[in-house]
């Protein structure tokens, strides 16, 4: 019965997020929560991108924060609003705790941030004029165009700035900033500096284990806080102390940390990039695996999705580190697929036959799958299925592009620019519904509607998901569904 219950409070929960307004830096937007956490609601832990405020938007549910205490390197900063919005900002990472309520509304209990690094630059490389790449503490960072960047900006990072930083370690072993803050122009002598990270391998007599290219050295260090005091493979530990080489962080103390905490919850939500892809049912967004199986449902995403490389948002019930995966979304607000039309391999662009007001622009990050490996092979006439999110100036820029033979399948996700029944525009592609079948219009949560429901509900910035076919460069389009509001 308890299991029903969840399955209901997180439907709803699932649907005040279609009515919330979406938006905000990295990902989705979020409902409008309020309410108390009274006696029926679902026990959460939540990890994922702060996406906006008034309240905390994360992994697209919007928790009351009223009461709600603030910790900060798991230093309790007080309780609040006021004190949320003073320690934290858009493109941090954080673990809300709180609870799901029946009604849809969801409320935190306490929301904790520590950083994945704190350290100086070691080597700034641009990869193009969205995204570069760093060195710090032996990390290699990625800083993209989506990027948050507090006391500087990616123009002006410079080596030697020391950089706290926040984001997820990728299928590669990368680490993908979503939050970027400027400390210091340099490190002082001495001067501390941080990693949080899964030790990759130990050495228990010389004192050592790394994380990538950096070595740290726990000889001295104080490691109450490390059950049997000493690192273990896989742990995810936090260690603070100073450089005394290159490559070498000297520990004064290691901690050992858990993405969800220590506390019991019933469900779990968990942003991150898939790094492992095992059959149709199993993929690991790393040390976590995640199982899917024919209850699961798949909101502005499909199965065929899931690849190594794709940020997802997954919901359900963690067991050790397995979640049986309830739900999973996409971040990324705008999914587009369709034949090529022109590519620009210079420009790292290209447009889709049938929806060529929206110029897809690929960045270092962008991962290229299927039957091209990168832009240059792509040719017109491929079948490309894109996820990604536009910007602030209107661009359209590409996580992942994934390549298939040619076929007349047209899809296009993505916010309304402006309604004139039976016409809507979105990302500027005109969309004539009058050749929709009645029965093929959809309203919030997939629920049948009429046309003229259909178009009494949506508005500008609404979150619209069509389906068409592409016949002699034309779109005909057969199904549309409102997605958010």
């Amino acid at each position: 019965m308890r299991g029903m219950q969840i399955k209901k409070i997180i439907a709803a929960a699932a649907l005040t997020m279609m009515l919330a307004a979406n938006g905000g830096c990295g990902g989705g937007g979020g409902s409008v929560a309020g309410g108390g956490v009274g006696g029926s609601g679902v026990t959460v832990a939540s990890v994922g991108t702060v996406t906006g405020f008034g309240s905390v938007i994360v992994n697209g549910v919007a928790y009351a924060t009223g009461d709600a205490e603030i910790f900060i390197e798991n230093t309790s900063m007080g309780s609040g609003d006021e004190t949320l919005v003073q320690h934290l900002s858009t493109g941090m990472v954080v673990r809300v705790e709180g609870v799901l309520n029946e009604d849809g509304s969801a409320t935190a209990n306490r929301v904790f941030f520590n950083n994945d690094l704190k350290g100086p630059v070691e080597s700034v490389t641009e990869l193009d004029p969205y995204s570069s790449q760093l060195v710090i503490l032996g990390q290699t960072v990625v800083l993209g165009p989506f990027c948050v960047f507090q006391n500087t900006t990616a123009a002006d990072v410079a080596i030697g700035m020391v950089l706290e930083v926040s984001g997820y370690f990728d299928e590669l072993d990368r680490f993908q900033a979503t939050y970027v803050n400027r400390i210091a122009d340099a490190l002082p002598p001495n001067g501390a500096v941080k990693i949080k990270g899964l030790a990759q391998s130990v050495d228990a007599q010389a004192r050592t284990y790394t994380v990538n290219a950096l070595t740290v050295d726990f000889s001295t260090a104080d490691r109450s806080g490390l059950p049997g005091g000493i690192p273990q493979v896989d742990q995810l530990l936090k260690a603070k102390g100073r450089l005394t080489a290159p490559g070498l962080l000297m520990a004064d103390r290691i901690e050992l940390l858990e993405e969800f905490g220590s506390g019991g919850f019933e469900t779990a939500e968990f942003e991150g990039i898939i790094t492992r892809t095992e059959g149709s049912n199993e993929f690991a967004i790393g040390r976590y695996t995640v199982l899917t199986d024919e209850t699961t449902a798949y909101r502005n995403i499909s199965e065929r999705d899931l690849n190594r490389g794709t940020r997802v948002i997954v919901r359900g019930t963690l067991s050790d580190r397995t979640i049986l995966a309830d739900e999973i979304s996409l971040p990324e607000g705008v999914q587009i697929e369709a034949d090529a039309g022109t590519v620009d391999s210079d420009g790292n662009r290209l447009t889709l036959s049938g929806l060529e007001p929206i110029i897809i622009q690929a960045t270092a990050s962008t991962r290229i799958i299927g039957t091209a490996a990168g832009l240059d092979e792509i040719q017109p006439g491929d079948h490309v299925r894109m996820i990604g999110r536009r910007g602030a100036d209107g661009s359209i820029y590409a996580s992942s592009l994934q390549v298939t033979p040619s076929n007349p399948t047209v899809e296009l996700t993505g916010p309304v620019d402006s309604v004139a029944p039976p016409v809507l525009v979105v990302l500027g592609v005109t969309i004539d519904t009058a050749p929709i079948p009645a029965d093929r219009f959809r309203g919030l949560g997939g629920k049948p509607i009429s046309s003229a429901a259909f178009f009494d509900l949506v508005k500008p910035d609404d979150m619209i998901a069509a389906e068409g076919d592409l016949q002699s460069g034309a779109i005909t389009w057969t199904a549309i569904e409102l997605e958010k509001k």
